[in-house]
């Protein structure tokens, strides 16, 4: 976006200020990761991200939340209160994430996508977070975190291979170079 994601041009569009946030066909914006993948689901039927039966949808959702609280909210959560000062910091999200990529790893299949065979809303979710930690791993003293579950770090490498993950993985590392982190 224009003047970039801090910028108040990205808050008055997005509404939230949060990122990810997608643009509607009408000019509207939407926020809110799941809620733009239930759209998502809404509008292109036909590739549905969700799969078929209630056990394997019940399933992909379930890491989709394990997912956000257990590996997004932390990340978010470490520069929430690094900005705010806070001197356990890092401790703490060494100890959610841990916690969250054990829960994970548990629910995870074993082999192909998060949830199963099929690419779903879980593996939209867990692809991006899983490179977040990677990314942030090295700043909670912890630079083997996601080794440390060797199931999620080979799913992790299979999901990165998906072109629609790849995408915005590749989306991801340019904003991040172009927003480095200080010090």
């Amino acid at each position: 976006p224009p003047g970039g994601l801090k910028s108040e041009a990205y808050r008055a569009l997005s509404g939230t200020g949060t990122v990810p946030c997608l643009r509607l066909d009408d000019g509207s914006a939407l926020p809110e990761s799941t809620v733009i993948l239930a759209y998502l689901d809404d509008k292109f039927p036909a590739q549905p991200l969700l799969p078929g039966s209630a056990e394997a949808r019940a399933r992909a959702l379930l890491l989709v939340r394990l997912g956000i609280d257990g590996v997004i909210a932390p990340i978010v959560g470490l520069f929430h209160d690094l900005s705010a000062g806070v001197p356990t910091a890092q401790a703490t999200a060494l100890e959610r994430l841990t916690a969250g990529l054990g829960r994970v790893e548990h629910f995870l299949a074993d082999d192909g996508c998060a949830a199963g065979p099929d690419f779903t809303q879980a593996d939209c979710v867990l692809g991006p977070s899983l490179m977040g930690v990677g990314a942030f791993a090295g700043m909670l003293g912890a630079p083997d975190l996601l080794s440390r579950h060797p199931r999620l770090a080979a799913y992790a490498g299979r999901v990165a291979q998906h072109p629609a993950v790849a995408k915005v993985l590749g989306e991801l590392q340019a904003a991040m170079a172009a927003n480095p982190l200080p010090g």
